[in-house]
């Protein structure tokens, strides 16, 4: 349906805001100059009609309706999208006789921002019929953009289509760069919520096309905003409560003023509270989704960085609180109360054991590999300096099918270089919300590995909330399936539950919700300490090897898994690595200093080392994997280096270390002064004291008599003073009695 208009049938006169006042019969309001002179004959009185009975370019149904219909001009035809504003009641009626319709302030407020230079779509005009002091019609016109997205849908398919956090901050810096040059111009919507921000589609070149903001009737002009009144139009925005933050930090490019923060929370508590009384105010109004995609809930958003490889924060702490049932905390202390008597015996049982008994080394150090997002040739030369050691694989659900089938074939390739092998299987939140393809998943990956690998670890930090599981109760439901597979390759070996860092009532209540027909060949979890620096530093009463200790107990009495621990992931973050750092992930604004748990990369080999032969010379754990061998931001080599691929002080000093001590079986721990550690190993030629000092220097307490002494990269030194780098004091056979 054409529709064109004639201005000799209409009153004009040029306005200061850039439009022109029109009479069209029964019909006021204004037009744009520019439109105004280029309609042809026509009277609006068939505009309702039209509205009413149109369906092929509906935008927007419900109260207000919106319709996209062709108007011939001078020119050509344009497609206007008019917005019909339903009846309202007399108190909104004299209201808008006073201060312009909506239909009016939409108009005024789309101008404003047009001459501003902000974006909204080209507006073209206004109408209203006024009849007895009543509003009878009122539309606004503008013109047609082809292809708009709101930021609500273009959220919801990022997080189901695509979710980086790359993409996410990208996306989220644009629009915080749009309403703050809207902010700038003097404008104030008042009703910003993610259905009001549109995204043109995006040119050549660009990731994200211009943002328009829509549904301006509510909106305020100012000759400036303060920040309080900037923070009002924050309210209405939904992103999950991290990335909301990371999102007024774009908005200011840096911190926010405190004044803007507490106007924010405060109206953003405000909107909770007017939302959830909304079946109160309008019992009887059915929502209107419009043909746009549902919103997801915060708890089931899950978003993965590549720079750091682990699943975002996505939830703030009020979010994650919501976000747990009340029977997670229920199995918890249900777990703690049954099991944390006896766990504590054992406990108090072990503790005097450490480093009371030989252990062997070999074959128990192994270091993980990138099967995704990272060469793996390359990966595999470096590997090949380090010897035949074990390897951990991961494979991830989201990532999908075509990398499952490639990374099993690589598996493969690692398999026949003689590398004993491990796999991780990571689960995201669609694992959960989608069993099915969880399943399918797990139906790829368990049988396709059966006979390549020594064993497998289901599940990936289920105590944290970003790794998509909320409770005891969802893991439970993800090892389901697992169960079954198990059934039909009881060769497979699997080890969990897989919590991470010192959190141990997760791992009893994880344990006690294992499901019938599954027992763990080890109890294997992700123990991180860089939160202490050094990993003899203590966290209460409890450094490394207390912890460990405490982790051997659980496993010994837990019915569901064997008397075995295995460390699957431990590293340090880098210094100076930025958001590839795990610690500074997501996102650093300018003035943002990086965290103080970054280590330089001497400290990163020297703790390493330190983790590794505390943890197994304790007696408590049976086998450490290292995360990872090529990473940025806490990797042994750093990929992005200036030049190429760099090997950085650790590798170096691991590299030595399984040269030395790869095969050694240690022997004692020797008395020395608090601080200062001494371990005495056994090795083919004789015997090697492996010494360091936690924090200061100590000359070393025990003979060097007939001792060759070298550095931790294999360097002969002179026998002086230990210091936080571990030295190796070598005694041949032939010079020791």
């Amino acid at each position: 349906m054409e529709l064109s208009m004639s201005p000799s049938s209409a009153s004009l006169r040029r306005k200061v805001n850039g439009g022109r006042e029109v009479k069209i019969g029964k019909f006021k309001g204004e037009l744009s100059s520019e439109f105004c002179e280029r309609f042809e004959g026509w009277s609006p009185d068939e505009l309702a009609e039209l509205i009413a009975r149109e369906e092929e370019g509906l935008i927007a149904a419900g109260r207000h309706r919106v319709v996209v219909l062709p108007f011939e001009l001078r020119g050509g035809v344009v497609r206007v999208a008019v917005k019909a504003f339903g009846r309202q009641g007399r108190l909104k009626d004299r209201y808008d006789a006073r201060r312009g319709s909506k239909a009016a302030r939409s108009f005024r407020a789309a101008d404003f921002l047009t001459r501003g230079g902000a974006g909204t779509p080209t507006p073209i005009g206004y109408l209203e019929r006024w009849e007895g002091g009543r509003l009878a019609e009122s539309y606004y016109l503008s013109v047609y953009v082809e292809g708009l997205l709101s930021f609500k849908d273009e959220l919801v398919m990022l997080y189901r289509e695509d979710p980086r956090t790359e993409r996410l901050v990208s996306l989220l810096r644009h629009v915080a760069g749009a309403i703050r040059a809207m902010h700038d111009v003097g404008f104030c919507h008042r009703d910003l919520g993610n259905q009001n921000i549109e995204l043109e589609r995006p040119q050549a070149g660009e990731m994200w096309g211009r943002v328009c903001f829509i549904d301006l009737n509510r909106g305020r002009m100012r000759e400036g905003l303060s920040a309080v009144e900037r923070a009002r139009d924050f309210a209405r925005i939904r992103i999950p409560g991290a990335f909301f933050d990371v999102f007024v930090v774009l908005y200011w490019g840096g911190s926010a003023p405190k004044s803007f923060l507490k106007k924010m929370g405060k109206m953003r508590r405000r909107f909770r509270r007017w939302e959830a009384t909304r079946k109160w105010r309008h019992p009887f109004r059915k929502s209107q989704q419009g043909p746009g995609l549902r919103e997801m809930k915060a708890k089931d958003i899950w978003v993965w960085d590549e720079k750091t490889a682990q699943a975002s924060v996505m939830l703030n702490r009020m979010e994650r609180q919501q976000a747990h049932s009340k029977s997670k905390y229920l199995s918890l202390a249900k777990s703690v109360l049954s099991s944390g008597g006896a766990v504590w015996r054992n406990y108090g049982e072990l503790l005097p054991q450490a480093f009371s008994k030989r252990v062997s080394l070999a074959g128990k150090i192994g270091m993980s590999l990138e099967m995704a997002d990272l060469d793996l040739a390359k990966q595999v030369d470096f590997l090949d300096e380090l010897g035949k050691i074990p390897v951990l694989v991961r494979f991830c659900h989201h990532e999908g099918r075509e990398q499952w089938e490639r990374s099993l074939e690589d598996l493969a390739r690692i398999h026949a270089r003689g590398h004993a092998l491990r796999v991780a299987i990571l689960q995201d939140r669609r694992a959960v919300l989608e069993p099915d393809s969880w399943r399918e998943f797990l139906e790829c990956v368990l049988p396709n590995c059966a006979e390549l690998v020594e064993g497998v670890e289901i599940c990936h930090a289920v105590n944290r909330s970003k790794w998509g599981v909320h409770s005891p109760e969802e893991q439970a439901q993800l090892l389901e399936p697992v169960v079954d597979i198990l059934r039909r390759f009881p060769q497979v070996k699997v080890t969990g539950p897989a919590c991470i860092d010192f959190e141990y009532h997760f791992v009893i209540a994880a344990l006690d919700k294992t499901p019938r027909g599954l027992r763990y060949e080890a109890l294997s979890h992700h123990l991180y300490v860089d939160r202490r620096g050094a990993p003899e530093n203590k966290q209460g009463v409890f450094g490394v090897v207390e912890k460990c200790a405490l982790l051997r107990a659980i496993a010994r009495y837990s019915p569901h898994c064997e008397e075995r621990v295995i460390i699957s992931e431990v590293n340090w973050p880098v210094k100076g690595s930025g958001i590839y750092s795990p610690v500074d992930a997501t996102f650093m604004s300018a003035e943002q200093p990086e965290s103080q748990l970054n280590v330089s990369e001497k400290d990163y080999g020297s703790f390493m080392l330190r983790y590794l032969v505390l943890a197994l010379c304790s007696g408590y754990v049976d086998e450490v994997y290292w995360w990872r061998l090529v990473a940025h931001g806490f990797g042994l080599v750093d990929e992005r280096a200036e030049g190429g691929w760099r090997a950085r002080p650790g590798f170096a000093m691991l590299k030595y270390f399984l040269e030395t001590l790869g095969d050694a079986t240690f022997i004692q721990r020797l008395e020395t002064e608090e601080d200062v550690y001494a371990l005495r190993f056994e090795v083919s030629d004789g015997e090697l004291v492996m010494g360091w000092v936690n924090g200061g220097r100590a000359a070393p307490s025990w003979s060097l008599e007939g001792a060759q002494c070298y550095d931790a990269f294999g360097n002969e030194q002179e026998a002086g003073e230990l210091s936080d780098e571990p030295s190796y004091f070598f005694f041949p056979r032939s010079r020791r009695s």
